[in-house]
């Protein structure tokens, strides 16, 4: 439960600070560093009364994840649980120590929290909301003085962590009908899958993932602009989302659902997956420029494929340019049909569909009132385009579907993990740095073989440089290909990512 509900927008905003700008308290932060030790026991020694085992750990965690929010952006804030209830209903932890809370987190939390405001290590701002929107639990952030110990200290976030020998944190994760996370027993499978996961996640760790361009490590999304059903039909803007490029923010997991582990698995987790094309043909995987590889309506020919029917050994036809009308832009049409069919996959029934889409929909994009009727219009052209799929259209059969594709994934992820090679998932594409690229599209036709027996796919690529095109240019204009190389290996960074890169240079070299 949100731990207060007061009015006004000023609740939202201070002069110097956006409380909306943040994010949960991420208790699975860990280090076993002698220089982290020392400092969390200086803490603990002159602050805290009637020490306790269990008290220092909490501490530890919430500091380690202030010192990681204070060196991501200094007007961040980290959002708690100040209610009881919530450490004791599941929405923290489940009565103590699970597989998802290694760390031991319950009620604690909240008494290391006020010990910090009481001795002005930490700043903080009581929940909050408005009657007629979302509450929004208690922020806390590094007070000046909290900060001037984070500047004397004799670490860095290179050794905060989630994996090591004696601390790992789950990253498979199964949850039931209503999405909690639930306790599961281990099984020779699953075992293989975190272990594939576990080595993929050392691999990114040791891999620099950034974006040249950026001197901050943070990106600022626009505003995703919503229709609002007013009676002056205004519109409203969401809060810009900030998304951070960050070390911290590489750990991906596997997400099941329904109590079942042929249901969901995708990866999530790596920032790429949310900044967006745009960003994503701009990241460097340990300095070396990238292509991203994708399969081409996926999850439509998987829905095929599960009627023993090979989509592209029948049509060339792009199963997502579908007319729709009122609407003469067929390029609108298509970004439509596509979200819709997505959307219509996943959802259960038809109204939820609906609602989902209406969520999802960029009216930037588009401005258009998308009524139950019409969208039930576009769903039955949807049905009478596909007609051989339609029956699992708005059944929830998105999520066997994300299991297939997930299967494929795991596949190929396993083969780069043993070649010590970084790749990065983003569901149905891969992002492999530039030379990669034709080992990744041979790799994804053979796993899309052995998931499914079908070998008639269609991938694409983005419009980054290939190591085909490279090649070719050569020929052309030796200037134009030895400029080119520059971009792959050199490209022109800013000063805050040559810094970012060095730090981590030297703290994996160092290891």
């Amino acid at each position: 439960m949100p731990d207060g509900h007061l009015d006004g927008e000023k609740e939202y905003f201070r002069k110097d600070r956006n409380y909306l700008y943040s994010r949960a308290l991420d208790i699975h932060k860990w280090s076993d560093y002698s220089e982290v030790n020392t400092f969390v026991n200086e803490i603990y020694n002159g602050f805290f009364d009637s020490p306790t085992r269990i008290k220092k750990k909490h501490l530890k965690v919430v500091l380690l994840d202030l010192f990681v929010a204070w060196f991501q952006d200094p007007k961040f804030h980290i959002a708690v649980h100040l209610s009881e209830q919530a450490y004791s209903n599941g929405q923290v932890s489940i009565k103590g120590k699970n597989r998802y809370n290694e760390t031991h987190i319950k009620r604690t939390t909240i008494d290391i929290v006020h010990r910090l405001v009481d001795v002005d290590l930490i700043e903080f701002k009581k929940g909050f909301g408005r009657p007629d929107q979302p509450s929004y639990n208690t922020r806390i952030w590094a007070s000046s003085k909290l900060i001037k110990m984070f500047e004397d200290a004799k670490f860095g976030v290179f050794h905060i962590h989630y994996l090591g020998e004696e601390k790992k944190r789950e990253c498979l994760i199964l949850r039931d009908e209503n999405k909690n996370d639930i306790e599961y027993k281990d099984t020779p499978r699953i075992k293989q899958m975190r272990k594939v996961l576990h080595d993929y996640n050392l691999l990114l760790e040791k891999t620099f993932i950034d974006i040249p361009s950026l001197n901050e490590a943070y990106i600022n999304r626009p505003p995703k602009k919503l229709w609002t059903r007013t009676a002056d039909s205004e519109w409203k803007e969401n809060v810009p989302t900030r998304i951070s490029i960050t070390h911290d923010g590489k750990f991906t997991t596997r997400i099941f659902n329904n109590s079942s582990w042929e249901d969901g698995g995708r990866f999530y987790g790596g920032f790429w997956q949310r900044v967006g094309s745009k960003y994503r043909s701009q990241i460097y995987l340990n300095h070396k420029s990238t292509v991203e590889v994708d399969y081409s309506a996926l999850h439509v020919v998987l829905a095929y494929a599960r009627k023993n029917i090979n989509y592209w050994s029948n049509t060339e036809a792009d199963p997502y340019s579908i007319p729709i009308h009122g609407i003469n832009d067929p390029e609108v049409c298509r970004s439509i049909a596509k979200l819709f069919f997505l959307m219509a996959f996943n959802a259960p029934t038809e109204t939820k569909a609906f609602k989902a889409f209406r969520n999802e929909w960029d009216y930037s994009e588009f401005r258009h009132n998308f009524t139950d009727e019409k969208l039930s219009e576009i769903l039955k052209t949807i049905k009478e385009r596909h007609p051989a799929i339609s029956d699992l259209i708005c059944t929830g059969a998105g999520v066997q579907l994300q299991y297939i594709d997930s299967q494929i994934l795991e596949y190929i992820v396993k083969d780069f993990v043993a070649a010590d090679t970084p790749i990065l998932c983003v569901h149905d594409s891969l992002i492999v740095q530039f030379g990669d690229e034709d080992r990744l599209e041979k790799l994804m036709k053979q796993a899309f073989f052995e998931v499914t027996n079908y070998e008639n796919i269609k991938i694409k690529f983005n419009n980054n440089l290939t190591k085909k095109a490279w090649g070719y240019s050569k020929f052309l204009d030796r200037q134009y290909y030895l400029d080119l190389l520059k971009v792959i290996n050199n490209p022109v960074s800013s000063d805050g990512y040559n810094r970012r890169m060095e730090r981590h240079y030297i703290h994996f070299k160092k290891g």
